[in-house]
């Protein structure tokens, strides 16, 4: 009868732990790191989306501010009734109607047009104003559209009239291809109504959809894209698409996308999944401020590399203490059980989310080689979480806080004036000039003077009370700030700008930055102390640029 050494016994006993061990720590870490990469990818997709979304809406907002101060003035300064019968009196009032819509017209963002359309059955078809953006900053009146020249089912010449008349309330109409200009536009425009209650006519801005095109495309999250879909979940942008594509066309890839929006997954930003060329993607929707909804993708692969490479590695180690099992039975047993019991140990709470877990075996065989792994793991793991967190949370142009930082900050301000606990100075600073270096010099310049804005701003303030929420605005929150403090702050402030501005720029002139602040008082809200802010800062930027003769349309 043959017999098995003890030597081959303890070997074999050995291997079966050693097996039985690597599957326990693949077991209990692969679930576990999952769970915490799709944690932090829905997080950071989260971010992502509400970044790109604020963004969007900012330029979406400002057209609506727009258009609201048009529509108050038209009713504090027409007379509706005398434009009728007195010509005199409706072209004076349309010359300086020309002049505020062009002045709202530069304080909105990426505004094709402005026009202010009375009704033409009792105006006249073509009576009112309609002024465009020439491409280089300037906005110029032409003759406006022959409104009665069209039927109302028209949409590519008249629906920016009609659509508004026959909902009888402000919209945001759905993109639409103008003929009248040739440009594939949203419009956001506003019905308007005499003492009587009778519809009198419209006032409106366009905007290119090349602006919201350009953020889209801006998107790309582990290789992934964005694009955007209309309510009823036709797709308006898409990489694939550029043109759109009707819901009635889909494929069953792009079904599932609509069917989210159905089951209202897309609107409360919850992450899902779907099938993009036979690939899983994680995809998360948000709604614009039109009503629009932007979709973020990416494929589920890329996403979860991180799991992958964690198995490969973890399996390379465990061959690793295989080969070390053949040294020596005396090694395996004292050098190799017992430590890889304490690792697994380890792995277990790095695997649960326990990242500062201490591995305190150290040696020069494979063992010590397998817990250096594991600290290196561990350590990857912080380092790229740590790395998530930055990139969600800092502008990479200025290394300030962003706007997802900013939101979250507001959170924390709204939940301390609910306390009655609220004591902070807020500033709103807009770098002026911006718009013609971009024009003149180009981007890259224009990049620059954001950057070097920046760099003042935190060299006055301090970066971490900085945050850059728009292309060249930048917001400074102080809490417990005294007013002697205040005005040492701008003191500094005034003094860094000085000092950098005895330097020669790329711009070839001085950096200047209109801001302006305001208190929180109590009984206000954040967003009152935002718009006390941002009136004194225009304030401020109105003086700026009422000193330079009024260059304010080829500086802005």
């Amino acid at each position: 009868m043959k017999h098995t050494s003890i030597r081959s016994k303890l070997i074999t006993l050995l291997y079966i732990i050693i097996i039985g061990l690597y599957l326990v720590m693949l077991a209990v870490t692969t679930p576990a790191t999952r769970k915490i990469i799709e944690t932090n990818n829905e997080l950071s997709m989260k971010m992502l989306s509400t970044e790109k979304i604020t963004d969007l809406n900012s330029h979406m907002k400002s057209v609506e501010r727009a258009v609201n101060i048009l529509e108050k003035y038209i009713y504090e300064s027409l007379d509706f009734e005398r434009m009728k019968t007195d010509s005199d009196y409706t072209n004076s009032f349309m010359d300086r109607m020309t002049l505020h819509a062009i002045d709202a017209a530069l304080c909105a963002e990426n505004v094709t047009t402005v026009y202010f359309r009375p009704d033409p059955n009792v105006y006249g078809s073509q009576s009112g104003i309609f002024i465009i953006n020439d491409n280089y900053g300037n906005f110029i009146r032409t003759t406006p559209t022959d409104i009665l020249k069209y039927p109302s089912t028209d949409r590519e010449h008249v629906a920016w009239f009609y659509e508004p008349k026959q909902k009888g309330t402000p919209l945001w109409m759905e993109p639409y291809s103008n003929m009248n200009i040739n440009v594939y536009m949203i419009s956001y425009v506003i019905p308007l109504y005499n003492k009587h209650g009778e519809f009198v006519g419209v006032v409106g801005m366009d905007m290119s959809m090349a602006a919201i095109h350009k953020v889209v495309d801006t998107i790309n999250y582990y290789d992934g894209f964005g694009f955007i879909l209309n309510s009823s979940g036709s797709i308006i942008y898409h990489p694939e698409y550029p043109e759109g594509l009707s819901s009635l066309m889909f494929t069953d890839e792009l079904l599932t996308v609509s069917e989210c929006i159905n089951s209202n997954s897309i609107g409360l930003n919850k992450v899902f999944k779907y099938k993009w060329h036979n690939k899983t993607h994680y995809a998360i929707g948000n709604i614009m401020q039109n009503d629009m909804y932007l979709v973020i993708s990416a494929p589920m692969s890329e996403i979860m590399e991180p799991d992958y490479r964690m198995k490969l590695n973890m399996t390379i180690l465990f061959f690793i203490a295989l080969i070390a099992l053949f040294i020596s039975i005396r090694v395996v047993m004292h050098h190799i059980v017992h430590p890889i019991a304490e690792l697994t140990q380890a792995a277990s709470r790095i695997s649960k989310g326990e990242l500062n877990t201490d591995i305190h075996y150290f040696s020069n065989d494979e063992i010590g080689q397998l817990a250096d792994s594991v600290r290196r793991m561990s350590s990857e793991l912080q380092e790229y979480l740590s790395y998530i967190y930055k990139q969600a949370y800092t502008d990479a142009m200025t290394e300030v806080g962003n706007k997802a930082a900013y939101m979250d900050y507001i959170k924390h301000l709204e939940l301390k004036i609910h306390e009655g606990m609220a004591d902070f100075l807020l500033i709103i600073f807009d770098v002026n000039g911006l718009k013609k270096i971009n024009d003149t010099l180009g981007h890259e310049v224009g990049d620059i003077l954001i950057s070097n804005a920046g760099t003042v701003l935190k060299k006055a303030f301090g970066e971490e009370h900085i945050y850059r929420i728009g292309g060249d605005e930048f917001i400074v929150i102080r809490e417990n700030t005294s007013e002697e403090e205040v005005n040492n702050l701008f003191a500094n402030y005034r003094k860094c700008l000085s000092e950098f501005n005895e330097k020669e720029h790329e711009y070839g002139k001085e950096l200047s930055i209109s801001f302006g602040h305001a208190f929180f008082k109590q009984g206000e809200d954040y967003k009152t102390v935002f718009q006390n802010a941002d009136e004194a800062m225009y304030r401020n930027k109105e003086a700026f640029y009422s000193g330079k003769n009024d260059r304010r349309r080829s500086e802005r």
